[in-house]
């Protein structure tokens, strides 16, 4: 009977860009911690100077929805934003990391990847005009 072992060969040497790996992992480790930071802090922060709650933000967003529908609507929303958050980190990361092998390494893959941010950004900000103008008052009747 042949066994094998699961033990690693400590007499290989190590990847000569071990380092370069663990700086680039550490850095996204940091990255996403910003992330969360500002989207726990800043967010919230926005909504509150601009007079509105995340609840009310949906509320202007569904607003157009017969109330027999909003459930389902709530959840396309959801979905969506999921999606959409999904779909950019996808197509940023991949534009990304197709750029940090030659060349200048994270100053050529930001340098390609930030204009899909700011492209991005740019359609959100044309497609705002597409939302409702105004909520449903929340003591409104209910059709029907």
């Amino acid at each position: 009977m042949a066994t094998t072992s699961l033990t690693a060969d400590l007499s290989a040497s190590p990847h000569p860009r071990r380092w370069a790996a663990a700086a680039v992992m550490t850095v996204a480790a940091l990255m996403d911690l910003l992330d969360v930071t500002i989207v726990n802090v800043a967010i919230p922060s926005i909504g509150r100077d601009l007079g509105a709650s995340a609840s009310a933000l949906v509320n202007v967003v569904l607003s157009a929805v017969p109330t027999d529908l909003a459930g389902g609507a709530s959840g396309i929303f959801s979905t969506a934003q999921q999606f959409g958050g999904a779909l950019g980190a996808a197509v940023v990361g991949t534009v990304f990391f197709a750029h940090t092998t030659g060349g200048d390494g994270l100053t050529d893959a930001l340098s390609a990847a930030m204009p899909w941010v700011v492209g991005a950004f740019a359609l959100c900000a044309a497609l705002c005009p597409a939302l409702p103008r105004t909520a449903v008052s929340q003591d409104a009747p209910t059709p029907g």
